[in-house]
């Protein structure tokens, strides 16, 4: 039997037509769009560091025996307050400056970044936000518009964390009490909008990003609050009473015991070395990062 082979001509034209239509075609539509979701999941796990890190500064209650007399103050900032901030760190265009307070209004169509924004509706005249709103009626200016974050607080996990723990409530008798919940995790979640292409438009891409951090909430509040807070630790100041104050001046009358008056031996004094004023400044002033 003898067969004939014969030429189809155009077969690879129409393989090629073929492969552009149904592979390559759409990747060069999804190419831009997936860069979009890659750069929101990149800020959402910057956002939730930054989140979790933020507990290594700020507190969110005042400290045991704290005292805002004398110029002490605390670095305190609550969930909400914390929030406010990841838009503008994380979500706004490029060359704005960063600071601790932001006087402005904030704008999820105005003063985002030029890479979140895409023509999700073919019927929009351009580019629109990627971001979901979180609300039916959605509020341009309201941080947490198109962002949820959480912060919660737990006991250290472990043997060796509880025995530590342990340890450290023998120490609450004294007065003397650390944060017991000092492990944070901490998460940044956002909605991607639907795109108009099928099977995109009817996928509801959540991006969301977890941390956790184990931070130390023991800041003082000033030089007084240094003292209220170890004062109970040192043991002598258990001996500062009346009756022992008495016996030192008693004793100070006495050769060579001079160094025994109430006024030269001071039983459980404490002496915090604080900062002198010349190195204190407000960050953006002059002579002081402005």
């Amino acid at each position: 039997m003898v067969c004939k082979h014969t030429k189809q001509l155009g077969q690879a034209l129409i393989e090629s037509i073929i492969g552009l239509s149904f592979v390559i075609v759409p990747l060069l539509l999804l190419l831009p769009l997936m860069s979009k979701m890659t750069a929101v999941q990149h800020r959402a796990q910057e956002a939730s560091h930054y989140n979790a890190w933020e507990r290594t500064v700020w507190r969110e209650s005042n400290p045991s025996r704290f005292t805002s007399s004398g110029g002490g103050v605390v670095a305190k900032r609550t969930d909400a307050e914390i929030a406010k901030t990841i838009p503008w760190r994380f979500y706004q265009g490029n060359g704005q400056k960063l600071a601790s307070n932001y006087q402005q209004q904030w704008s999820w169509d105005d003063k985002t970044h030029p890479l979140l924004h895409y023509k999700i509706d073919q019927a929009a005249q351009g580019a629109e936000l990627v971001l979901t709103s979180n609300a039916q009626n959605p509020q341009d200016e309201l941080e947490s518009d198109r962002l949820g974050s959480g912060d919660n607080a737990y006991e250290v996990p472990g043997r060796v964390a509880s025995g530590v723990n342990s340890a450290l409530n023998l120490l609450s008798y004294t007065g003397f009490s650390l944060e017991s919940r000092p492990y944070y995790r901490t998460y940044v979640e956002t909605d991607f909008e639907p795109f108009y292409l099928e099977p995109f438009d009817s996928m509801n891409l959540t991006f969301r990003s977890d941390s956790a951090i184990l931070a130390s909430g023991w800041n003082a509040g000033g030089a007084r609050h240094v003292e209220n807070r170890v004062r109970d630790l040192v043991l002598t100041n258990y001996l500062n009473m009346g009756i022992i104050r008495t016996g030192q001046r008693a004793l100070s009358w006495i050769p060579f015991g001079r160094s025994l008056s109430p006024s030269r031996l001071r039983l459980g004094h404490v002496d915090p070395n604080t900062l002198p004023n010349s190195r204190l400044c407000t960050y953006g002033t002059r002579n002081c990062g402005g």
